[in-house]
């Protein structure tokens, strides 16, 4: 969520793969936790919140219980645990962390890292190749995605 953040880039986001979920942990470490460091991403979340791009979800104790045990089990943040938890009613998960793909993986969750969210939307038909390349590059720098990365997704939307 930092990284669309970091991008502006909510509304596009939304487009390819639709309201993005922020269980509990995921709202406290990127929210009020920014808060307090100041962090600029904060506004952005909190307006993509006030649109409805971005949607605060609760964890049932059955949810919550299965987080516990996927942090415990696969030694992850309560972020990611939250994540993988309500991705289990979906079957899908938007994560970056490695350790965390493989974990949801591991659970039958179909995973979606930040720089693939144009691909998916190019895909789905919900935005033409222009839309997915501006986006892929919008949200390139925040991730920290090597160039050549960022080409070879590129190189993909092109149809190269």
């Amino acid at each position: 969520m930092i990284y669309i953040a970091k991008a502006d880039a909510f509304e596009e986001a939304v487009t390819c793969v639709g309201p993005i979920g922020a269980p509990p942990t995921v709202w406290s470490e990127s929210v009020e936790a920014g808060e307090r460091i100041g962090a600029p991403e904060v506004t952005r979340i909190r307006a993509a919140a006030e649109m409805s791009l971005v949607r605060r979800e609760s964890l049932d104790e059955e949810l919550d219980d299965l987080a516990t045990s996927v942090a415990t089990e696969h030694r992850l943040g309560g972020g990611e645990s939250e994540v993988i938890a309500l991705a289990t009613r979906t079957g899908t998960a938007l994560l970056d962390e490695g350790r965390a793909t493989r974990a949801a993986a591991a659970l039958g969750i179909s995973v979606i890292s930040t720089l693939f969210l144009p691909v998916v939307g190019l895909r789905s038909g919900r935005v033409d190749e222009e839309r997915a390349v501006t986006l892929l590059r919008r949200l390139a720098p925040g991730t920290g995605a090597t160039a050549a990365v960022v080409q070879t997704i590129e190189q993909h939307l092109r149809g190269e």
